[in-house]
């Protein structure tokens, strides 16, 4: 499965892609105050939410139009899916 993240000025709007089906999406409020841990924390309890094991996560890509997100987005990403983000 793909995770796909479009990273708005108001909102992170997240999919999960099996193939070309989207298996689940999500949204979370974009904030530039929050640390690559309090991202994570909320990504993995949202994609449990979603019936998805992060394990079955083989590739990330982020899309964004706010640079300030992305450092701790990215981090995120890495620490808590294992997974380098394009």
């Amino acid at each position: 499965m793909i995770l796909v993240i479009d990273v708005g000025n108001t909102n992170i709007t997240f999919g999960v892609f099996k193939g070309d089906k989207l298996v689940a999406s999500f949204r979370m409020m974009s904030e530039t105050s929050h640390t690559s841990d309090e991202y994570g924390l909320q990504v993995i309890a949202l994609l449990q939410a979603n019936g998805v094991d992060k394990a079955d996560i083989e590739g990330v890509i982020i899309a964004s139009v706010v640079p300030k997100v992305m450092h701790a987005l990215v981090n995120c990403i890495q620490k808590y899916i294992g997974k380098r983000p394009y």
